[in-house]
């Protein structure tokens, strides 16, 4: 039988400054300067888990300055990957965006939790009532609540923030914009929908905005509507148009309204240009 050798003292120390500076540095990617932490938290509006990425400005000290907060979606996609690497350029070249950032993240199949979560369901005729007879589609309605009542009183309760937030979709999460440009309260100051998926459900996005404009011809909102001219053949580009020329007819008091066309851009080359552009807005 081989006698276990004694470890000298030294090495206990050693040890133990490696595990300290190793979970000192777990939450900050290598070669970044980003300051940031995930968790896991679970709603009991959708009746599932998020993956939670926040973002802490440089600097920040709970106990001194207040901060606006970005919600963005997918970010554990493409576009939340890439918003992360443009923060952190900001930050290396010392004009860091001065607020705090919130991804919103699916765990995994999130081909279909998007679909769950980010596409607005019917609207129903006879009652004007919004129905979904899908479980994993069109189930908007439950993820807006989440981040009303769950989400952002959490931010509200652990970090010091500002009541001036912004929301950032991509895809089928700037289709998720207009659901919450187009509901009758103003969760968010700042909408920003890239490459937004308008078309699906028959463009029935239309048809909820129909419920909110009856009752008021006013949105108090900054919204920014950005699309690649490339993105012919998914009906992104015409969807956007068709939308850009809805809203000024509509002409909505209080609404200010953005919209740039990216030459030569594609449905994911266009993201990196419209944040870049974007962000220092906000």
């Amino acid at each position: 039988m081989i006698k276990p050798t004694a470890i000298p003292r030294p090495v206990y120390y050693i040890v133990f400054l490696v595990l300290i500076l190793f979970g000192c540095a777990a939450e900050r990617k290598a070669g970044s300067s980003l300051l940031s932490k995930r968790i896991s938290y679970s709603s009991q509006q959708v009746g599932d888990s998020f993956d939670i990425h926040i973002t802490l400005p440089p600097g920040y000290d709970r106990s001194q300055e207040s901060y606006p907060v970005i919600y963005y979606m997918d970010a554990n996609l493409k576009s939340g990957k890439k918003l992360r690497t443009i923060i952190d350029g900001f930050n290396k070249k010392d004009s860091p965006i001065k607020a705090i950032f919130v991804g919103v993240g699916h765990f995994s199949n999130y081909r279909v939790l998007r679909r769950r979560d980010f596409i607005t369901p019917f609207v129903k005729d006879k009652n004007d009532s919004l129905i979904s007879d899908d479980k994993y589609f069109g189930q908007s309605e439950h993820f807006y609540f989440f981040m009303k009542q769950e989400l952002i009183p959490y931010m509200e309760k652990h970090y010091r923030v500002t009541a001036n937030r912004s929301y950032i979709g991509h895809s089928l999460g700037g289709l998720f914009a207009f659901y919450c440009l187009f509901r009758k309260e103003r969760l968010f100051n700042n909408i920003v929908s890239l490459s937004p998926a308008l078309w699906i459900n028959h463009g029935n996005i239309y048809e909820f905005e129909k419920r909110y404009y009856q009752d008021s011809s006013s949105l108090h909102a900054n919204l920014y509507l950005c699309v690649g001219s490339q993105e012919r053949f998914n009906f992104i580009l015409s969807g956007s148009r068709d939308m850009h020329s809805f809203l000024q007819q509509r002409n909505y008091r209080g609404l200010q309204f953005t919209y740039h066309e990216f030459e030569g851009e594609s449905h994911n080359s266009e993201v990196p240009l419209a944040l870049s552009m974007i962000l220092p807005q906000l």
